[in-house]
């Protein structure tokens, strides 16, 4: 079965599950601080936020219109226990590992090679050439940082999440 069909047939989108991250465990697993006893359950997604919200005011008046959070990345529960989950990065992105295709000024050799493009998987960590188990000072996502869920609609090309009311993490 499809993941995102799966995934709408357990998460009500009008019901979101809030809390932080307990633990980061590698450079693709987080241990988040809700599981079965709070509604988590295996292939939901969440949002891992930024802490700090950007106030966004109207240019011409300046009044405050609202406050964006943005996403550090987004995750999936691979194991979920009673009061916490362990969540799991699964996004992919295209990217060239060969050449250009093209000649130019810089490496020659490099613009004479052809591209090669493979599948690679977002991982929480600033440095590509990171250890599997990482520093917390390498990581984009830190213990602390709060999280919602998330539709597999929201989860597809994720940048922000708009909040209108504080939630309680």
């Amino acid at each position: 079965m499809d993941d995102a069909i799966e995934l709408a047939e357990v998460v009500d989108p009008d019901e979101r599950i809030y809390g932080k991250v307990a633990e980061v465990v590698s450079d693709r697993e987080v241990i988040l601080n809700r599981g079965s006893e709070h509604g988590v359950h295996v292939g939901m997604y969440f949002a891992i936020l930024d802490p700090s919200a950007v106030g966004i005011t109207d240019p011409d008046t300046g009044e405050t219109l609202g406050d964006i959070k943005m996403v550090k990345i987004v995750v999936r529960a691979i194991e979920v226990a009673p009061k916490l989950t362990l969540a799991r990065t699964f996004r992919t992105r295209r990217v060239n590992v060969g050449g250009t295709g093209a000649l130019g000024f810089g490496a020659i050799a490099r613009g004479m090679q052809e591209p090669e493009y493979v599948e690679k998987v977002e991982k929480l960590t600033l440095d590509k050439n990171s250890p599997r188990k990482i520093d917390p000072k390498d990581s984009v996502v830190g213990r602390g940082d709060p999280f919602e869920s998330a539709s597999p609609e929201e989860v597809e090309d994720v940048r922000s999440i708009t909040v209108w009311e504080e939630p309680s993490y």
